[in-house]
Protein backbone atom coordinates (compact mmCIF):
# COMPACT_ATOMS: atom_id res chain seq x y z
CA UNK A 1 0.00 0.00 0.00
CA UNK A 2 1.48 3.39 -1.03
CA UNK A 3 2.45 5.49 2.05
CA UNK A 4 1.75 9.38 2.01
CA UNK A 5 3.96 11.22 4.99
CA UNK A 6 3.46 14.95 6.33
CA UNK A 7 6.16 17.20 6.76
CA UNK A 8 6.81 20.61 7.45
CA UNK A 9 9.17 22.94 6.42
CA UNK A 10 9.56 26.09 8.88
CA UNK A 11 11.43 29.58 7.94
CA UNK A 12 13.41 30.83 10.62
CA UNK A 13 15.53 34.12 9.91
CA UNK A 14 14.31 34.15 6.23
CA UNK A 15 16.06 31.25 5.57
CA UNK A 16 14.28 27.46 5.05
CA UNK A 17 14.90 24.79 7.45
CA UNK A 18 15.70 21.70 6.53
CA UNK A 19 12.22 18.98 6.22
CA UNK A 20 11.02 17.57 9.46
CA UNK A 21 8.27 14.80 10.16
CA UNK A 22 5.17 16.78 11.19
CA UNK A 23 3.09 15.65 14.39
CA UNK A 24 0.49 17.04 15.80
CA UNK A 25 0.60 20.39 17.00
CA UNK A 26 3.48 21.18 14.22
CA UNK A 27 2.94 24.37 12.12
CA UNK A 28 2.88 24.89 8.65
CA UNK A 29 3.83 25.52 5.66
CA UNK A 30 2.70 21.52 5.10
CA UNK A 31 3.68 18.81 2.42
CA UNK A 32 3.31 15.66 1.76
CA UNK A 33 6.25 12.91 0.50
CA UNK A 34 5.24 9.64 -1.25
CA UNK A 35 6.93 7.74 -4.19
CA UNK A 36 5.59 7.12 -7.74
CA UNK A 37 7.12 4.12 -9.57
CA UNK A 38 10.67 4.65 -7.33
CA UNK A 39 10.50 8.15 -7.63
CA UNK A 40 10.12 10.80 -4.49
CA UNK A 41 7.72 13.17 -4.92
CA UNK A 42 7.34 16.49 -2.66
CA UNK A 43 3.63 18.09 -2.77
CA UNK A 44 3.21 21.56 -0.97
CA UNK A 45 -0.10 22.05 0.83
CA UNK A 46 0.51 25.76 2.20
CA UNK A 47 0.43 26.87 5.20
CA UNK A 48 -2.79 24.83 7.22
CA UNK A 49 -3.56 23.18 10.19
CA UNK A 50 -2.19 19.44 10.89
CA UNK A 51 -5.52 18.16 10.79
CA UNK A 52 -5.91 19.24 7.58
CA UNK A 53 -2.73 17.77 5.86
CA UNK A 54 -3.87 14.86 7.42
CA UNK A 55 -6.75 14.35 5.48
CA UNK A 56 -4.73 15.59 2.74
CA UNK A 57 -2.45 13.26 3.14
CA UNK A 58 -5.19 10.45 3.46
CA UNK A 59 -6.63 11.12 0.83
CA UNK A 60 -3.51 10.70 -1.38
CA UNK A 61 -2.93 7.32 -0.43
CA UNK A 62 -6.45 6.62 -1.70
CA UNK A 63 -6.10 8.07 -4.51
CA UNK A 64 -2.53 6.30 -5.21
CA UNK A 65 -3.88 3.14 -4.00
CA UNK A 66 -6.70 3.17 -7.26
CA UNK A 67 -3.36 4.39 -9.81
CA UNK A 68 -1.93 1.70 -8.75
CA UNK A 69 -5.32 -1.30 -8.77
CA UNK A 70 -5.87 0.04 -12.44
CA UNK A 71 -2.49 0.73 -13.91
CA UNK A 72 -1.75 -1.92 -16.74
CA UNK A 73 1.15 -4.56 -15.27
CA UNK A 74 4.11 -4.11 -17.94
CA UNK A 75 4.52 -7.20 -19.57
CA UNK A 76 8.46 -8.28 -20.44
CA UNK A 77 9.31 -7.34 -23.98
CA UNK A 78 9.29 -10.32 -25.85
CA UNK A 79 12.44 -10.74 -27.92
CA UNK A 80 12.39 -9.25 -31.63
CA UNK A 81 11.43 -12.42 -34.18
CA UNK A 82 13.93 -13.20 -36.91
CA UNK A 83 11.41 -12.15 -39.41
CA UNK A 84 11.22 -8.45 -37.72
CA UNK A 85 15.12 -8.72 -37.29
CA UNK A 86 15.26 -9.14 -41.09
CA UNK A 87 12.88 -6.36 -42.25
CA UNK A 88 15.23 -3.97 -40.27
CA UNK A 89 18.47 -5.47 -41.43
CA UNK A 90 17.23 -4.68 -45.16
CA UNK A 91 16.12 -1.17 -43.66
CA UNK A 92 19.46 -1.03 -42.76
CA UNK A 93 21.53 -2.01 -45.59
CA UNK A 94 18.43 0.36 -47.84
CA UNK A 95 19.86 3.37 -45.44
CA UNK A 96 23.34 2.66 -45.65
CA UNK A 97 25.65 4.64 -47.51
CA UNK A 98 29.70 4.03 -48.41
CA UNK A 99 32.25 6.35 -47.66
CA UNK A 100 32.36 7.81 -50.82
CA UNK A 101 28.57 8.70 -50.26
CA UNK A 102 26.85 6.34 -52.36
CA UNK A 103 24.39 3.76 -51.50
CA UNK A 104 24.59 -0.03 -51.64
CA UNK A 105 23.57 -1.48 -55.20
CA UNK A 106 19.87 -2.65 -55.95
CA UNK A 107 21.64 -5.89 -56.20
CA UNK A 108 23.22 -5.78 -53.35
CA UNK A 109 20.26 -5.51 -51.42
CA UNK A 110 18.43 -7.83 -53.70
CA UNK A 111 20.82 -10.46 -52.96
CA UNK A 112 20.56 -9.20 -49.54
CA UNK A 113 17.10 -10.12 -49.24
CA UNK A 114 17.35 -13.45 -51.37
CA UNK A 115 19.95 -14.89 -49.27
CA UNK A 116 17.96 -13.72 -45.69
CA UNK A 117 14.71 -15.30 -46.82
CA UNK A 118 16.14 -18.55 -48.03
CA UNK A 119 18.19 -18.78 -44.56
CA UNK A 120 15.14 -18.35 -42.89
CA UNK A 121 12.90 -20.29 -44.45
CA UNK A 122 15.76 -23.53 -44.50
CA UNK A 123 16.40 -23.20 -40.63
CA UNK A 124 13.17 -22.53 -39.49
CA UNK A 125 13.71 -21.00 -36.32
CA UNK A 126 11.61 -17.97 -34.58
CA UNK A 127 14.14 -15.81 -32.68
CA UNK A 128 18.00 -15.42 -33.06
CA UNK A 129 18.85 -17.58 -29.58
CA UNK A 130 17.16 -20.86 -31.45
CA UNK A 131 20.08 -20.78 -33.93
CA UNK A 132 22.47 -23.56 -33.96
CA UNK A 133 25.80 -24.70 -35.30
CA UNK A 134 23.87 -27.29 -37.25
CA UNK A 135 21.46 -25.11 -38.43
CA UNK A 136 24.57 -23.40 -40.46
CA UNK A 137 25.77 -26.27 -41.53
CA UNK A 138 22.72 -28.01 -43.09
CA UNK A 139 21.79 -24.25 -44.66
CA UNK A 140 25.60 -24.34 -46.15
CA UNK A 141 25.10 -27.97 -47.34
CA UNK A 142 21.73 -26.84 -49.46
CA UNK A 143 23.97 -24.08 -51.15
CA UNK A 144 26.29 -26.65 -52.42
CA UNK A 145 23.68 -28.84 -54.13
CA UNK A 146 22.89 -25.55 -56.55
CA UNK A 147 26.41 -23.40 -56.23
CA UNK A 148 30.21 -23.38 -56.03
CA UNK A 149 32.50 -23.51 -53.11
CA UNK A 150 33.22 -19.61 -54.59
CA UNK A 151 29.40 -18.77 -53.91
CA UNK A 152 28.81 -20.91 -50.73
CA UNK A 153 31.69 -18.05 -49.48
CA UNK A 154 30.12 -15.27 -50.17
CA UNK A 155 26.96 -16.65 -49.02
CA UNK A 156 28.09 -16.95 -46.29
CA UNK A 157 29.84 -13.84 -45.36
CA UNK A 158 26.07 -12.32 -46.17
CA UNK A 159 24.39 -14.25 -43.17
CA UNK A 160 27.20 -13.63 -40.84
CA UNK A 161 26.28 -10.41 -41.14
CA UNK A 162 22.84 -10.77 -40.96
CA UNK A 163 23.82 -12.82 -37.77
CA UNK A 164 25.03 -10.26 -36.34
CA UNK A 165 22.67 -7.65 -36.43
CA UNK A 166 20.53 -9.91 -34.83
CA UNK A 167 23.31 -10.41 -31.73
CA UNK A 168 24.78 -13.96 -33.23
CA UNK A 169 28.36 -14.44 -33.35
CA UNK A 170 28.63 -16.76 -35.93
CA UNK A 171 32.00 -17.37 -34.79
CA UNK A 172 31.07 -18.84 -31.33
CA UNK A 173 28.67 -21.51 -33.70
CA UNK A 174 31.06 -22.38 -36.20
CA UNK A 175 35.04 -23.35 -35.52
CA UNK A 176 37.16 -21.73 -38.19
CA UNK A 177 38.30 -25.14 -39.51
CA UNK A 178 34.08 -24.96 -40.95
CA UNK A 179 33.81 -21.99 -42.21
CA UNK A 180 33.65 -21.55 -45.40
CA UNK A 181 36.40 -20.37 -47.09
CA UNK A 182 37.59 -19.18 -50.94
CA UNK A 183 40.37 -21.22 -52.21
CA UNK A 184 43.14 -18.96 -54.04
CA UNK A 185 42.74 -20.56 -57.73
CA UNK A 186 44.67 -19.98 -60.24
CA UNK A 187 43.71 -17.89 -63.48
CA UNK A 188 42.85 -18.96 -66.47
CA UNK A 189 43.10 -16.88 -69.57
CA UNK A 190 41.32 -17.60 -73.11
CA UNK A 191 43.79 -18.28 -75.86
CA UNK A 192 44.58 -16.76 -78.98
CA UNK A 193 42.81 -19.72 -80.99
CA UNK A 194 40.07 -19.87 -78.32
CA UNK A 195 38.97 -16.15 -79.37
CA UNK A 196 38.93 -16.33 -82.65
CA UNK A 197 37.22 -19.24 -82.76
CA UNK A 198 34.80 -17.51 -80.95
CA UNK A 199 34.40 -14.47 -82.24
CA UNK A 200 34.59 -16.44 -85.77
CA UNK A 201 30.53 -17.52 -85.06
CA UNK A 202 28.78 -14.27 -83.97
CA UNK A 203 26.95 -12.60 -86.50
CA UNK A 204 25.50 -9.46 -84.38
CA UNK A 205 27.59 -6.58 -84.37
CA UNK A 206 26.48 -5.35 -80.92
CA UNK A 207 27.69 -8.27 -79.51
CA UNK A 208 30.56 -8.71 -81.47
CA UNK A 209 31.71 -5.25 -80.48
CA UNK A 210 30.61 -5.83 -76.95
CA UNK A 211 32.85 -8.95 -76.78
CA UNK A 212 35.76 -7.80 -78.62
CA UNK A 213 35.82 -4.29 -75.42
CA UNK A 214 35.36 -6.58 -72.91
CA UNK A 215 38.48 -8.39 -74.13
CA UNK A 216 40.28 -5.33 -75.24
CA UNK A 217 39.30 -2.86 -71.56
CA UNK A 218 38.45 -5.36 -69.10
CA UNK A 219 35.10 -3.99 -67.99
CA UNK A 220 33.47 -6.35 -65.08
CA UNK A 221 29.79 -6.91 -66.44
CA UNK A 222 27.58 -4.37 -65.30
CA UNK A 223 30.29 -1.84 -66.31
CA UNK A 224 30.11 -3.12 -69.68
CA UNK A 225 25.93 -3.31 -69.72
CA UNK A 226 25.99 -0.07 -68.21
CA UNK A 227 28.22 2.04 -70.31
CA UNK A 228 27.30 5.43 -72.09
CA UNK A 229 28.14 7.21 -75.09
CA UNK A 230 29.46 10.06 -73.01
CA UNK A 231 32.09 8.08 -71.13
CA UNK A 232 33.26 6.99 -74.79
CA UNK A 233 36.07 9.18 -76.95
CA UNK A 234 36.55 7.95 -79.73
CA UNK A 235 39.23 11.01 -81.36
CA UNK A 236 42.62 11.02 -81.82
CA UNK A 237 43.74 9.26 -78.65
CA UNK A 238 40.22 7.25 -77.95
CA UNK A 239 39.41 5.82 -74.27
CA UNK A 240 36.74 3.98 -72.53
CA UNK A 241 35.81 5.13 -68.62
CA UNK A 242 34.00 2.87 -66.36
CA UNK A 243 32.56 5.69 -64.12
CA UNK A 244 30.47 5.79 -60.66
CA UNK A 245 27.58 7.99 -61.11
CA UNK A 246 23.60 8.35 -60.54
CA UNK A 247 21.87 5.05 -60.29
CA UNK A 248 25.12 3.19 -60.85
CA UNK A 249 28.44 2.74 -58.86
CA UNK A 250 31.55 0.46 -59.79
CA UNK A 251 32.86 -2.35 -57.62
CA UNK A 252 35.28 -0.22 -56.05
CA UNK A 253 33.09 3.29 -56.19
CA UNK A 254 36.00 4.33 -58.04
CA UNK A 255 35.90 5.31 -62.22
CA UNK A 256 38.91 4.76 -64.27
CA UNK A 257 39.83 5.32 -68.05
CA UNK A 258 41.78 2.51 -70.41
CA UNK A 259 42.86 3.49 -74.20
CA UNK A 260 41.21 2.19 -76.74
CA UNK A 261 42.89 -0.18 -79.62
CA UNK A 262 42.54 1.96 -82.63
CA UNK A 263 40.65 -0.46 -85.00
CA UNK A 264 38.07 -1.16 -82.05
CA UNK A 265 37.79 2.55 -81.36
CA UNK A 266 36.85 2.83 -85.42
CA UNK A 267 34.37 0.04 -85.38
CA UNK A 268 32.40 1.88 -82.35
CA UNK A 269 32.58 4.86 -83.88
CA UNK A 270 30.67 3.16 -87.16
CA UNK A 271 28.17 1.77 -84.27
CA UNK A 272 27.30 5.02 -82.46
CA UNK A 273 26.78 6.69 -86.22
CA UNK A 274 24.11 3.64 -86.66
CA UNK A 275 22.75 4.21 -82.90
CA UNK A 276 22.15 8.04 -82.67
CA UNK A 277 19.24 7.89 -80.22
CA UNK A 278 20.31 5.49 -77.61
CA UNK A 279 22.57 7.07 -74.59
CA UNK A 280 24.06 3.08 -74.21
CA UNK A 281 26.52 1.74 -76.16
CA UNK A 282 25.11 -1.82 -75.92
CA UNK A 283 21.27 -1.85 -74.93
CA UNK A 284 18.98 -4.18 -75.39
CA UNK A 285 16.02 -3.62 -78.75
CA UNK A 286 13.77 -1.85 -76.54
CA UNK A 287 16.67 0.05 -75.72
CA UNK A 288 17.24 -1.31 -71.24
CA UNK A 289 20.37 -2.66 -70.28
CA UNK A 290 21.13 -5.94 -71.28
CA UNK A 291 21.45 -8.24 -68.33
CA UNK A 292 22.30 -11.64 -70.71
CA UNK A 293 26.23 -11.49 -71.41
CA UNK A 294 26.52 -14.82 -69.58
CA UNK A 295 24.14 -16.76 -71.80
CA UNK A 296 25.33 -14.87 -74.71
CA UNK A 297 29.00 -15.97 -74.10
CA UNK A 298 28.33 -19.46 -73.67
CA UNK A 299 26.19 -19.52 -76.86
CA UNK A 300 28.82 -18.41 -79.00
CA UNK A 301 31.20 -20.68 -77.06
CA UNK A 302 28.68 -23.99 -77.96
CA UNK A 303 28.38 -22.71 -81.60
CA UNK A 304 32.26 -22.22 -82.12
CA UNK A 305 32.20 -26.29 -80.55
CA UNK A 306 34.13 -25.23 -77.63
CA UNK A 307 33.69 -26.27 -74.11
CA UNK A 308 30.97 -24.10 -72.73
CA UNK A 309 31.89 -25.11 -68.98
CA UNK A 310 35.78 -23.06 -70.00
CA UNK A 311 33.93 -19.82 -70.82
CA UNK A 312 32.97 -17.33 -68.62
CA UNK A 313 32.73 -13.08 -68.78
CA UNK A 314 35.36 -12.85 -65.75
CA UNK A 315 37.58 -14.82 -67.95
CA UNK A 316 37.61 -11.88 -70.42
CA UNK A 317 39.03 -9.72 -67.44
CA UNK A 318 41.71 -12.03 -66.44
CA UNK A 319 42.59 -12.39 -70.17
CA UNK A 320 42.46 -8.50 -70.58
CA UNK A 321 45.29 -8.30 -68.16
CA UNK A 322 47.10 -11.27 -68.66
CA UNK A 323 47.62 -10.56 -72.09
CA UNK A 324 48.48 -7.23 -71.44
CA UNK A 325 51.28 -8.09 -69.23
CA UNK A 326 52.78 -10.59 -71.37
CA UNK A 327 52.45 -8.44 -74.24
CA UNK A 328 55.20 -6.30 -71.94
CA UNK A 329 52.99 -3.62 -70.44
CA UNK A 330 54.09 -2.79 -67.09
CA UNK A 331 52.22 -4.00 -64.10
CA UNK A 332 51.79 -0.11 -62.39
CA UNK A 333 49.64 0.59 -65.66
CA UNK A 334 47.85 -2.78 -65.93
CA UNK A 335 46.46 -2.41 -62.50
CA UNK A 336 45.14 1.34 -62.98
CA UNK A 337 43.47 0.35 -66.05
CA UNK A 338 41.63 -2.81 -63.78
CA UNK A 339 41.09 -0.43 -61.25
CA UNK A 340 42.98 -2.45 -58.32
CA UNK A 341 44.09 -1.37 -55.14
CA UNK A 342 47.39 -3.01 -55.01
CA UNK A 343 50.02 -4.47 -57.24
CA UNK A 344 49.37 -8.02 -55.42
CA UNK A 345 45.60 -8.08 -56.70
CA UNK A 346 46.82 -7.12 -60.08
CA UNK A 347 49.79 -10.37 -59.71
CA UNK A 348 47.15 -12.82 -59.09
CA UNK A 349 45.01 -11.66 -62.89
CA UNK A 350 48.59 -13.05 -64.67
CA UNK A 351 47.47 -16.98 -65.84
CA UNK A 352 50.55 -18.89 -65.93
CA UNK A 353 51.52 -19.90 -69.72
CA UNK A 354 50.17 -23.76 -71.07
CA UNK A 355 50.29 -25.57 -74.23
CA UNK A 356 53.10 -25.21 -77.00
CA UNK A 357 53.71 -21.56 -75.90
CA UNK A 358 54.65 -23.00 -72.43
CA UNK A 359 56.67 -25.63 -74.06
CA UNK A 360 58.47 -23.06 -76.57
CA UNK A 361 59.83 -21.10 -73.47
CA UNK A 362 60.55 -24.23 -71.42
CA UNK A 363 63.04 -25.18 -74.51
CA UNK A 364 64.20 -21.51 -74.74
CA UNK A 365 65.25 -21.25 -70.87
CA UNK A 366 67.18 -24.70 -70.60
CA UNK A 367 67.22 -26.30 -74.31
CA UNK A 368 70.87 -24.93 -74.41
CA UNK A 369 72.13 -27.30 -71.63
CA UNK A 370 72.94 -30.23 -72.78
CA UNK A 371 73.25 -33.35 -69.25
CA UNK A 372 76.00 -35.13 -69.84
CA UNK A 373 76.70 -37.89 -67.58
CA UNK A 374 78.87 -41.07 -66.91
CA UNK A 375 76.90 -43.32 -68.62
CA UNK A 376 76.35 -41.55 -71.99
CA UNK A 377 80.19 -41.06 -72.24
Amino acid sequence: MPTVSIYTRATTGGSRRRYTKATRGSTGPFFLRYEINGKRVWEGLGTRTYTFALADARSRESSLLREEATSPKPSPAAPKSLEELRTAFIHDKKTTFKKDGTPLDPDTISSYEKVTREFLDIVKRQTPAQITKQDLKEWMAKQRERVSHRTVCNLYISIACFLHFCGVDHKKLLPQSERPTPIEETPEAYTEEEMTNFFFVITKERDALAFELMLKTGPREQELANLEWSHLDLGKTPTVSYKTRQNFRTKTGKSRTIPLERGLADKLAAWQMKNPKSQLVFPTESCKVEGHFLRLCKEYARVSRQNVNTFWLHKFRDTFATWALRRGVDIRTVQHWLGHTSIEMTQRYLAPERGEYAQGQINRAFGSFAVTTAQSV
